[in-house]
């Protein structure tokens, strides 16, 4: 089964005058050749209506229509509860609960969140590859973020790398942390080849995230982290190095007296729409074992 997924147009303006539409494809849309490719080859391209060839000339005031196809969907459908923070034909952003993967593995096909997702979008008729532009621990919770087609996946991408997306993360910590703010700078690698965690090691790849108390307790402290660069587990290593292990992060010195899962969600993503333009701004309030563990630390 194939279906158009979703698609963007543009009104050529004068500059454009007379140029041809593969060029305003790669030097305005910013479309990589792989997806131009791919526009060629399912005849996804059309210019006031009419399907027209990538050499093709175009005249200020036309309409260029670009259809976006998928291939064949590898995922299982699952049909899973979601709870969505907004969704259009271009994106998609989901508050993912803990214990959830973000994507199958080959021992754990079902149950995952691409799973679910592929299986609200085939009950609206469409057939997306599950891309996820932001990803998450199985055990971290809240805003994730997902494209619906393979342009608007690199267009994220690019606002990930440039900073234009901000990710700020919830999270309690071990131990009272006395500085109200900070920046952690230390590059993040594996510590060894074999090795299954990761670490700050010189070898390791740049790392930064900035860090600003919320509320101390006796034995922790509520902390919001902005990622700068995503490493694997930047924070949960960031941290730990830190001094302040996360509370139920067994894997990075964490304990689990209190909670039985990293104490980490991602509270709030901003970034700017692909295709409107608009800043958006998408938040998931804590879940309920982190407010509970929050109360605890107050009532101790």
């Amino acid at each position: 089964m194939e279906s158009t997924n979703s698609h963007i147009e543009y009104r050529v303006t004068n500059d454009h005058d007379r140029k041809k539409v593969s060029q305003i494809l790669k030097d305005h849309l910013k479309l990589s050749r792989s997806e131009i490719r791919r526009i060629k080859r399912h005849a996804g391209l059309m210019v006031n209506g009419q399907t027209v060839r990538l050499n093709s000339l175009v005249q200020e005031g036309d309409l260029i229509r670009v259809n976006f196809h998928d291939d064949e969907q590898p995922v299982i459908p699952q049909g899973i509860p979601l709870d969505i923070l907004f969704e259009d034909e271009h994106i998609l952003v989901v508050n993912k609960p803990a214990n959830m993967l973000v994507h199958p593995l080959s021992y754990h096909v079902l149950n995952t969140l691409a799973n679910g997702v592929i299986y609200h979008w085939q009950q609206q008729g469409q057939n997306s590859k599950f891309r996820a532009v932001s990803r998450l621990d199985r055990d971290t919770s809240g805003v994730i973020l997902i494209a619906r087609s393979s342009y608007i996946c690199h267009q994220l991408a690019g606002q990930m790398k440039n900073n234009r997306c901000r990710r700020e993360y919830l999270a309690v910590a071990h131990n009272r942390i006395t500085m109200d703010s900070g920046i952690i700078d230390f590059p993040i690698g594996r510590p060894h080849d074999r090795s299954l965690i990761f670490g700050v090691t010189a070898q390791g790849k740049a790392a930064v995230t900035h860090f600003d108390v919320i509320q101390r307790f006796a034995g922790g402290s509520l902390v919001k982290l902005r990622l700068e660069t995503g490493r694997t587990h930047q924070i949960r290593v960031h941290m730990k190095h830190f001094g302040h292990p996360l509370m139920g992060d067994e894997l990075y010195g964490g304990s689990l007296d209190l909670i039985n899962r990293q104490a980490l969600h991602s509270w709030q993503l901003e970034f700017d729409h692909p295709v409107t333009k608009e800043r958006m701004r998408l938040e998931a309030p804590l879940p309920a074992d982190i407010t509970s563990l929050i109360h605890k630390l107050e009532n101790d």
